[in-house]
């Protein structure tokens, strides 16, 4: 294959696989719009978001221990036996404990995010410094702002555990929406501005 024909192709799937998605823009925005909304009800209603995520997390792991415990029945006759059943049992002690006591689990989980946090970010701003590669001041930065954030949590992780998760959960999907967004939009700009339509598709077939 020549240079012009090799370019040709690659032009005309290129195109192809651009009108695909210029054809279905519009449930890529549907799609954004939707996780903003669902986005900021979570933020709004964080308390109710974070219980709600502890309590999904415990079912989780009621479920997972009931199904470790009975497959190591199923399966008495194998070395890992013992080591299935325990961890079985252990993770539906776990979900129990949780379904029993959802705020203090959701403190739990926020002062071991903030745990992680300030470890995370004391290596990424030592490192910065001490390596100082390319834009490391932007590492240092990202580094500091995680110390902040993980020692905010820790010193009010009581308080914070109630509306942390939820207020994380809630930002989070409106910042895929806001991806999903800007995805379909330029998507739909880059088809209109190569005049790009569905004949596309049926000449790279």
């Amino acid at each position: 294959m020549d240079n012009i024909s090799f370019f040709d192709t690659a032009r005309s799937r290129f195109r192809s696989g651009l009108a695909e998605l210029n054809r279905k823009w519009g449930w890529y925005l549907a799609l954004g719009v939707l996780l903003i909304v669902l986005g900021v009800v979570c933020s709004g209603a964080a308390v109710a978001t974070t219980m709600l995520s502890v309590m999904l997390v415990g079912g989780t792991l009621v479920t997972a221990g009931i199904c470790l415990v009975a497959l190591s029945f199923v399966t008495g006759d194998w070395s890992g036996f013992l080591v299935t059943l325990a961890a079985g049992a252990l993770s539906a002690i776990a979900g129990f404990a949780i379904l029993t006591s959802p705020p203090t689990a959701a403190a739990a989980i926020t002062l071991m995010v903030g745990a992680i946090l300030i470890a995370a970010g004391l290596f990424r701003a030592v490192a910065s410094i001490l390596m100082r590669f390319p834009h490391w001041g932007w590492s240092l930065f990202s580094g500091i702002a995680s110390l902040v954030m993980g020692g905010l949590l820790v010193s009010n992780w009581q308080t914070a555990g109630l509306f942390f998760l939820g207020l994380y959960i809630g930002i989070d999907l409106i910042l895929h929406g806001i991806s999903w967004v800007a995805f379909a939009l330029k998507t739909h700009s880059l088809a209109r501005a190569l005049d790009v339509s569905e004949t596309d598709i049926r000449r790279a077939a």
